[in-house]
């Protein structure tokens, strides 16, 4: 939205991610992205969620990997006595 684009489409290869975005229903394991997605999206005019298949989402899957690698990587090891 900051960089005007009033619309959004998001794609995912989790149909159960799709089903409870695009759901009224509560899934608890997983109400907290659910909530932070719905939150997003009401910053823009029209938005849009749809299940692809994974073989359609590998670019993506690959660099959602290596951030997540990245961010593990610089997190501090827990204090073990």
């Amino acid at each position: 939205r900051e960089i005007g684009l009033p619309r959004i489409r998001c794609e995912s290869d989790s149909s159960q991610l799709i089903k409870a975005v695009n759901s009224e229903a509560t899934f608890a394991d997983l109400y907290g992205i659910v909530e932070d997605i719905k939150t997003l999206a009401l910053s823009f005019e029209i938005n849009s969620f749809v299940w692809i298949s994974r073989e359609r989402n590998m670019v993506a899957d690959g660099l959602a990997k290596q951030g997540l690698s990245a961010e593990l990587a610089l997190m501090p090891l827990p204090n073990v006595v």
